[in-house]
């Protein structure tokens, strides 16, 4: 583990609150005095924003060619010059990323061998694991509540049937991928204060 910058991944289903306790992380290292950079994937790179147009529903593509897709967006994530999660941790910010290499395996292991996805995303965990991830549990019909809530519609994986799949496929994921990594189950089911107090818990083990 590096001493710094760190780069820390939150995971979880719509709805768990990561984009709550991400930015509450960004404040903490600020408080600090310390350079942070949030990010998410999709990226809103070229890949990326192709990924977007899939889950909304505005183009279709075979699930396999959906996986490799996310693995392309993964390595640009990672390699791009100016925005990639490398250039921004050698300039000295910590990395905050919503969502990283576990959701495909979470995500689209229903629909493509497991293995397959992991092979996709090989080159992204052997380049660059994450020094914390965070999964922010949450009970599948909770999630559902929290997207209808937000009056958006619903994307590909919105579904409460889907969501109990992915939650399972995630703890699968960490249990056979995970292998080396420090992963820490959140319970998303608190309060966003709770939560956060937890999440500071574990980042300040680093």
């Amino acid at each position: 583990m590096r001493n710094g910058p760190y780069f820390i991944v939150v995971e979880g289903l719509d709805g768990s609150g990561k984009t709550t306790q991400i930015k509450h992380l960004r404040d903490y290292f600020q408080a600090r005095g310390e350079a942070c950079h949030l990010t998410a994937e999709p990226t809103d790179l070229p890949t990326g924003t192709f990924i977007r147009r899939v889950l909304r529903g505005q183009e279709r593509v075979d699930p396999r060619t959906l996986a490799a897709l996310f693995a392309a967006d993964r390595v640009e994530h990672l390699f791009h010059a100016t925005e990639g999660m490398l250039a921004k941790l050698a300039a000295g910010y910590h990395v905050i990323s919503s969502r990283y290499y576990f959701s495909s395996l979470a995500y689209q292991s229903e629909y493509v061998d497991p293995a397959w996805v992991a092979s996709l995303n090989r080159l992204a965990k052997a380049t660059l694991p994450a020094d914390l991830t965070l999964f922010l549990d949450l009970d599948p019909e909770v999630s559902m509540q929290r997207i209808a809530g937000r009056g958006e519609g619903s994307e590909l994986f919105e579904t409460l049937e889907k969501l109990r799949q992915v939650r399972e496929d995630f703890h699968q994921a960490f249990a056979v991928y995970g292998e080396g990594e420090r992963i820490v189950v959140i319970d998303a089911g608190d309060t966003k204060g709770v939560v956060a107090e937890q999440i500071m818990k574990e980042v300040q083990k680093l």
